[in-house]
């Protein structure tokens, strides 16, 4: 906009003012007929061409506000002074607030394209800063229903999706990340307030949040201190605990780190990593339904890792190996983050060879290979930080350098479905260079990866195309980065075996242990008496766990009941045998997330049938589940291929000298 144009429409504007200025205006409160007036409606129509005009977004605010603030001018709205329908109007007063916004944002998003995502595009911080502040508007309006007592309704929630709408605009400005920190401690959710917390910190407009993030840390140091007095042994907690304790102990060694407090402390965290290992394990056998989550999390957790060793370097300004060897909180926070890095690192590589064929039942390889990119790229970024842990730690070495044979095995199979070789490379070296990716995305705007994606991005632009290529550029990123990392040695370590390699019992199947037949079967073996044995499912579990398979085992809920269960034997004489007798060993295998239950007045074969064939799974039992095939007789197709089906994936079975033993015939199948 010219100096002529500004001046023009800012005569109109102050033309207008003056007008509205000497309106007469109701009493006390505020209603809204006056908005229908002509001159108000021109009002919103030269704001609205003003704000968008490509001024200052500060300024922009004010006109903003001072608009609403000459439409409001008279109304109090304090606690004191309202009327009973006073709820009522400040809800539409912002909602017309809001909606204005709204407006304005659809219409310079229709008259603008989103260019390059750089720091210095002031269209994105404009427009971002405009969801920013409709994000506040809502977020204001909930804690004024709140102070009348009245329920926020949905504000907070709606407020959290404008400020992530702004960071996905534009990811640079911390003020963004501080205040959905703030939304998440008032949800008390510690974890993700801190994750915010340093995203505000270590964005590359930071804010200055640093008494926020130490006031979070202590509320946690608390509430560590009170959990660590209660916790139960490792062997006692349930799958969905493993990861709850690890973010536990992660933010303790993440509020050491940045406080420089409780160094003493550390000694006392290394249970973290059996919690991470043991939750490695459980996801691998159910990654399937919740994979996307799983991702997301894994991403904070090694995002937050990263920050606070940068936290560490940055504030003692290391600049030498020895230099780290002399600062004990640097040293020992090093040790920690390797271990994550590892633990992470050893999971992806067992996943990505399990789990590189091209099964519909799978989770597609390079979902987890993404996390292999924060890791690498803040090595790159910080090569003192990267030769001290490559030379100090040679397994971390080691499992980068397999990471990067796997990703050259990839684009060796893809160059060789090609025709042109060097165009092939020529492609993926641009894309390389001209694109973020959507594994990319995440480390725009912090600044312990400004230099890796200053150094590889000549432009931009985000990457839409959601296609195979993305996967292939995935393994060249992989491919290029590592073999860059400063120290690396590559040359001598053992390669990967590729997917045609791997022995076949290796190939994980999911294996569904028919519970109480299984049970049963073994407590005949041993007492040539049909009878409910416990240790006969143990034995199952470890035959199949011990050849890398996935394993669920099946039962009715009362099964993990003592109580359930003396009831039964009172009311049941007869049924006595078919009682487990050793709930302690079940509830183990419960919590260890190989035990199931299925409502006691449900049919649990149809669970178990049902399950495998929507995941591709086996069933171990000796059942031929007639009963269920004849309730189909009314459905000749589907009875046929349900008795085709048991045929082909079922497993049947016997017990010798207490081992397991498949039939050997069916066992050709998996």
């Amino acid at each position: 906009m010219n100096v002529e144009t500004q001046s023009s429409l800012y005569n109109k504007f102050k033309h207008l003012l003056d007008k509205l200025k000497n309106k007469e205006k109701p009493p006390v409160v505020f209603t809204l007929h006056e908005l229908n007036c002509d001159d108000t409606k021109q009002f919103f129509q030269v704001t609205a061409e003003l704000i968008s005009s490509g001024i200052n977004f500060v300024i922009a605010k004010q006109i903003d506000k001072r608009m609403w603030h000459i439409l409001k001018q008279q109304i109090d709205i304090e606690l004191k002074s309202i009327s009973p329908d006073v709820e009522v109007e400040i809800q539409q007063f912002y909602d017309l607030r809001i909606n204005f916004l709204r407006s304005i944002i659809k219409d310079l998003t229709q008259s603008h394209q989103l260019g390059a995502l750089n720091n210095d595009n002031e269209f994105r911080q404009f427009l971002a800063n405009l969801y920013c502040y409709a994000g506040e508007l809502h977020e204001h309006l909930g804690r004024r229903l709140e102070k009348m007592n009245q329920k926020p309704k949905d504000n907070y929630k709606i407020a959290d999706l404008f400020y992530n709408k702004a960071i996905s605009i534009y990811p640079f400005q911390g003020k963004y990340y501080f205040l959905i920190a703030t939304l998440m401690r008032q949800f008390q959710d510690t974890f993700n307030a801190v994750c915010n917390l340093q995203k505000a910190y270590f964005a590359q407009i930071p804010y200055n949040c640093k008494e926020n993030m130490n006031e979070v840390f202590e509320i946690n140091r608390t509430h560590f201190n009170d959990w660590a007095k209660h916790v139960k042994p490792a062997s006692e907690l349930d799958r969905d605990t493993y990861l709850r304790t690890f973010m536990v102990y992660l933010i303790r060694f993440n509020t050491i780190v940045f406080t420089k407090i409780g160094f003493e402390e550390l000694t006392q965290l290394t249970n973290m990593f059996f919690h991470l290992q043991e939750y490695f394990n459980i996801i691998k056998t159910n990654v399937h339904s919740d994979y996307k989550q799983q991702y997301q999390l894994l991403l904070k957790v090694i995002m937050m890792t990263n920050f606070g060793l940068h936290n560490s370097i940055t504030t003692f300004q290391l600049k030498t190996v020895q230099e780290i060897n002399d600062n004990d909180l640097v040293r020992e926070s090093i040790k920690y983050v390797f271990g994550l890095y590892v633990n992470s690192l050893d999971f992806i590589l067992k996943y990505l060879l399990q789990n590189s064929m091209k099964n519909l039942d799978q989770v597609p390889p390079v979902t987890f290979l993404q996390l292999i990119i924060p890791i690498i790229y803040y090595l790159y970024d910080q090569p003192l930080i990267c030769t001290y842990l490559l030379s100090a730690y040679p397994s971390l070495n080691d499992k980068l350098a397999q990471i990067f044979l796997y990703s050259r095995q990839n684009l060796y199979q893809a160059e060789n479905m090609g025709t042109d070789l060097f165009q092939f490379q020529t492609q993926l070296n641009k894309q390389f260079h001209n694109f973020l990716f959507p594994f990319e995305v995440p480390l725009v705007g912090f600044t312990c990866y400004n230099h890796v994606l200053q150094t590889f991005k000549q432009q931009s632009s985000i990457y839409k195309d959601e296609d195979s290529q993305t996967s292939i550029i995935l393994f060249y990123v992989c491919e290029q980065i590592i073999q860059q990392l400063p120290g690396i040695q590559i040359s001598n370590v053992k390669e990967p075996k590729w997917e045609q390699e791997i022995p076949k019992e290796l190939i994980k199947k999911l294996i569904i242990i028919d519970g109480m037949n299984v049970a049963m079967r073994y407590g005949q073996e041993q007492s040539q008496v049909a009878k409910f044995c416990s240790q006969g499912l143990k034995c199952a579990l470890e035959f199949w766990v011990k050849r890398g398979h996935d394993v669920m085992i099946i039962l009715p809920d009362f099964c993990f009941s003592e109580s359930e269960i003396s009831k039964k034997k009172l009311t049941n004489q007869n049924n006595v045998n078919k009682l487990p007798d050793d709930v302690k060993l079940l509830l183990e295998m419960k919590n260890k997330g190989y035990a199931y239950g299925v409502p006691n007045w449900n049919y649990d074969d149809s669970y178990m049938i049902q399950y495998a064939r929507e995941k591709g799974g086996l069933i171990l039992t000796n059942d031929r589940y007639n009963d269920h095939i004849r309730a189909l007789e009314s459905n000749i197709v589907e009875r046929e291929r349900l008795k085709e089906w048991i045929r082909n994936n079922c497993i049947s079975y016997t017990f010798l000298q207490n081992e397991l033993v498949p039939n050997p015939d069916q066992l050709k199948r998996i």
